[in-house]
């Protein structure tokens, strides 16, 4: 962080510096008397001088804070490499009239050693000040030097305390940021890359540390930092930015020189680490990113590479470049996490109903409602968007009670003019992490006298109900009580009938996946002639998604599939297309054209 040359790299260490005081100050001011006792003056100040002004961060015998850089004599001394001296202020022109000389302090005597980063950078000085004229001897002037690197050192202690990871020692994130900000104030026209590393998996790291402590875990990370540091060796500065991750950045190598560095960094870094007596295989997931030196890159640096090198993780790569088109996809689901509850507050939201057919006599007995998302800026959001988005913020409770209450709402209209017509609703795992879910249905089904046979819950399938333990026993109080579930997307996953024996299922949807194109894919027939058949005889009632056409629909029926649904049959419509569907086929009319 002092390896710097440049005017706006001592800009960028005052602030730092004015940032830290007066912690800072108070660290200093042992210094400050000292000087004042061993040179037996009546002021001693540590200054740092900026481009207006020059403060006083410790100071024994003078009441003022600061001055103006224009009637500061620091200012003068810090061009000098030694330490200047004036042994009369009055007899010299340049500070006769000076307000610390003319003024009550009365100054005379003035000696200052500049204070020099290791770059030769100077920051201000340790100054002496007497009111009688005086000449320091040689011994003097080396002993004040001396001092002036004792405060030197002070300060970049102080500079670098919360800037070192204590595992490895290695600079954190902290001092990467600043680092990059020093080198956007250079503004150069250099070509950099940084990279960003994760060097151990998290769940067997957190499964060593139960079992050996963190000792060992620790061993296996400055292990693996002076591995990276010894492939980069004079390359690049190594940072230690996450528990374990690693940062670097690299000065005017293309892509195909970046990429041969990493697989030999890969190759290295893969071999395996100690942890105790037991042998650990390190992860090497690598983000890299292109960037120039200039703050609009610097300042969002770090987040670009972790977006990258979280994509690495996700498929398992070694190493994945920033993407403009991913982030802006990320981007664009943090904003729709950060946006959804002023949607909901500003009936942003709205249900559409899709009609589910039976295939033994061609009448609607059911609809799906069916979440709809307009958002003011980006225009209608598919739900297969959204909701996998909102399944991870706390809002999606509050949706799901939104969908709950407006869903039965339209359920009651349909009663008086739908008799006995039903509705089938989707949760999503995370509703049944709330306790009070079945409670919260029973309730609303209470409010709106609706009969539960009316209702239908579909959950998807999959291992989330392993991990929801509450789940099952609110799924068989809502079965006890006539709701009927069922099982979503069935054959796109998981796909275990084996589980469905713990749950209250009364039927399976077969997942449009495997439907639509059907007549097409003897793969697909097998399939699905297979869970029609199996389902039968296990007591659970099929319906076929995504139905498009009539030869899907033909082989549905002669499988013995109870119920389909589809873009054949009817697209999502609203609750009034939807009322106008059902009694033209009651009716025995053919309905508007739903397609």
């Amino acid at each position: 962080m002092w390896d710097s040359s440049s005017d706006s790299d001592r800009v960028a260490l005052i602030d730092a510096l004015n940032v830290m005081d007066p912690a800072l100050g108070r660290a200093l001011d042992p210094i400050t008397e000292l000087a004042a006792f061993t040179f037996d003056v009546p002021i001693a100040l540590i200054s740092i001088v900026d481009a207006d002004s020059q403060r006083f961060i410790s100071r024994v015998g003078l009441a003022v804070e600061g001055t103006d850089r224009h009637a500061s004599i620091c200012s003068w001394a810090i061009g000098s490499a030694q330490v200047m001296q004036v042994a009369d202020l009055r007899e010299d022109p340049r500070f006769a009239q000076n307000p610390l000389v003319v003024g009550p302090e009365q100054v005379r005597f003035y000696a200052g050693a500049p204070l020099l980063t290791r770059s030769g950078l100077a920051l201000g000085t340790l100054c002496l000040m007497g009111r009688a004229p005086r000449v320091l001897s040689p011994l003097e002037v080396q002993q004040l030097q001396t001092l002036a690197r004792v405060v030197m050192a002070q300060m970049e202690l102080k500079m670098s305390m919360g800037r070192r990871e204590q595992v490895t020692g290695l600079p954190n994130r902290q001092q990467f940021q600043a680092d990059l900000d020093l080198l956007a104030r250079r503004a150069g026209d250099g070509h950099f890359t940084a990279v960003l590393l994760d060097v151990l998996d998290a769940h067997s790291a957190n499964d060593a540390g139960q079992a050996l402590g963190m000792k060992p875990v620790e061993a296996l990370l400055r292990q693996s930092s002076l591995r990276v540091q010894s492939v980069l060796q004079d390359q690049a500065q190594v940072y230690h930015v996450g528990v374990s991750r690693f940062a670097f950045f690299l000065v005017d190598q293309d892509r195909t020189q970046v990429e041969a560095l990493l697989d030999r960094l890969r190759e290295r870094m893969r071999r395996p680490l100690m942890a105790g007596s037991v042998p650990m295989l390190p992860q090497f997931h690598a983000g890299a990113c292109h960037f120039k030196a200039v703050a609009a890159d610097t300042n969002d640096l770090i987040r670009k590479c972790l977006v990258a090198m979280q994509h690495a993780v996700q498929t398992d790569a070694c190493l994945c470049w920033y993407s403009d088109e991913r982030d802006a996809r990320l981007r664009r689901r943090y904003r729709l996490a950060s946006d959804a509850a002023r949607g909901l507050a500003q009936h942003q939201f709205s249900l559409v109903y899709q009609p589910r057919f039976s295939l033994h006599d061609g009448m609607p007995v059911a609809a799906e409602a069916l979440l709809r998302w307009v958002h003011p800026m980006l225009g209608p959001v598919s739900p297969g968007e959204f909701i996998p988005v909102l399944e991870r913020t706390a809002l999606m409770p509050a949706l799901s009670r939104w969908v709950v209450d407006h869903a039965l709402a339209q359920l009651a209209l349909w009663q008086h003019a739908l008799p006995g017509f039903g509705l089938s609703l989707n949760l999503s795992p995370r509703d049944f992490d709330d306790p009070g879910l079945w409670q919260m249905l029973s309730t609303r089904l209470q409010a709106h006298g609706l009969p539960a046979s009316l209702l239908e819950v579909e959950i998807t399938e999959g291992e989330w109900l392993q991990g929801h333990p509450g789940a099952v026993p609110q799924l068989r109080a809502m079965a006890t009580a006539g709701i009927r579930i069922a099982i979503d997307d069935f054959g796109s996953g998981y796909s275990n009938f084996g589980y469905l024996s713990e749950v209250p299922i009364s039927l399976i949807k077969i997942d449009r996946s495997l439907v639509t194109g059907l007549a097409r894919s003897r793969t697909s027939r097998l399939k699905v002639e297979a869970i029609i058949k199996l389902a039968r005889q296990l007591g659970y009632r099929t319906v076929a998604e995504g139905v498009e056409s009539d030869a899907e629909l033909s082989l549905l029926r002669l499988w013995g599939c109870d119920e389909a649904q589809g873009y054949l049959l009817a697209r999502p419509m609203t609750a009034d297309a939807a009322t106008l569907l059902v009694e033209a086929c009651r009716a025995g009319s053919p309905g508007e054209d739903t397609a």
